[in-house]
Parts: structure tokens; sequence; C-alpha cells
């Protein structure tokens, strides 16, 4: 797939250019990669590292990195991720994020392709935060791809916070397969003067036994440090 269809939203960022913008980066190293509830990494280790751009207006764009595996021999090894979004409030106590994402698979020997690109949606109230993120042609499978997700968030102490997730994957790719599924996550999280540290229970529904590293239930550490 490629990746014309970030024509616009490159135009997007250049037509702000010109205001105050600020950069940042990450690095995070955790247990598991999880996305949605299931292991990137087969339930190993990852390390990511991400670089942000983003202006006064609320328009950002950003590269996201982290090494995957899927489990099979001839399978990607490396995913990277090209996100430009806009954020901004409707109300004092209510915003939105709207972004488009392009997710990309490195390492196939075979020629494969699953590269592919997802709108996502967020309305954010006070605690809590609602996403639908849609994928029109899923892994170039040329079926669809639906998420919906409702996040909590709290303070527990000035230190430390309770996050709270419920998921559910749905649409054509995932119907044809009768694998539709709801993922949730039970953690806290918090920050020091250097780091950002977060532990969570990940449990789902995902039909089948759980004997492959992919959808056990798991808990997963995460440290970060951004600058």
């Amino acid at each position: 797939m490629k990746l014309s269809w970030l024509a616009p939203a490159a135009v997007l960022v250049a037509s702000v250019s010109a205001q105050a913008a600020e950069v940042s980066s990450s690095v995070t190293m955790t247990n598991d990669y999880r996305f949605r509830g299931v292991s990137q990494t087969s339930g190993d280790p990852a390390v990511q590292a991400s670089i942000d751009v983003g202006f006064d207006n609320g328009v950002y764009a950003g590269i996201w990195g982290s090494n995957v595996n899927f489990g099979d021999s001839d399978n990607a090894n490396l995913e990277v991720d090209y996100y430009v979004g806009k954020y901004g409030e409707i109300t004092d106590e209510l915003g939105y994020d709207a972004n488009i994402y392009y997710f990309q698979y490195h390492g196939y020997t075979d020629g494969t392709d699953i590269d592919f690109f997802e709108l996502d949606f967020r309305l954010s109230y006070k605690d809590f935060t609602a996403l639908y993120a849609y994928a029109p042609d899923y892994i170039n499978s040329d079926q669809d791809y639906h998420y919906l997700a409702l996040d909590y968030s709290t303070s527990i102490t000035e230190a430390v916070n309770l996050d709270l997730h419920a998921g559910y994957t749905f649409g054509e790719y995932y119907e044809d397969l009768d694998a539709e599924y709801a993922d949730y996550s039970v953690g806290i999280s918090g920050s020091t003067a250097v780091l950002d540290l977060s532990v969570a229970y990940l449990f789902n529904d995902v039909k089948g036994s759980k004997t492959d590293d992919l959808d056990d239930n798991t808990v997963v550490f995460s440290v970060s440090r951004t600058f």
C-alpha cells in the first residue's frame, strides 16, 4: 500500500509550519507489546520509540516504531506507524482528537504486504475517553475493521492514576473468521521526575485456546521516557 494518501495530511502540516511548533520524542520498554488486547510480539518484550511535532492550533504529526513478532518464521519484525491529526475543545469539559494512521510492517521475505491506514476519532469528557477506529481495507484484506473503546483514568493519589479500559473489535474481517472479541484492562500508572511507569492486567474473550502467547491474559509493565 502506497503512502500517497498522506499527501493531503502533509499539506495540512505544511500549512501550519509557520506557527510555533513543539517537538518531542519518547522511548518505551515493555514486557509485551499489546495492541487492542492481542500481543504483537508473541508475548516477548518490545522497545518502542516515537517523535512528534505539535502546533499551537492543535495539529500534530508523528512517527512511532516497535519490534514485532507475530509467531511465523516468515513474518514482520518491525512496525512503523505514521500519523497526523488535530485535537481541540468543544466545551470546557468536552474535547476531541481526530487522526489518520498508516501502519507499516517490515521484514517479510515473501512479498507479503499487510500495510493499511486507519481513521481514529476520540471524544474525552472529564475522566472518560471514547474511541472509534475504522480501517476500510484492513491488512490489505479488502475487508473493513472497526474498534470501539472506552477508557477511564482518575487520580488515586497525586502520583498514581487508576486506568480502566474496555474495547471491542469487529467488522467484515473478523466476522468472516467468527472472531469478534472484547478486550479489557485494569491498571495503574504514574510518573517520576524522569520516567513514566505503568502496570496493567489485560484479559479478553478471544475464541479458542489461549496457548499461542498472542491473546493470553497477562500483566503488562512499561517504562517510558519523554524528551
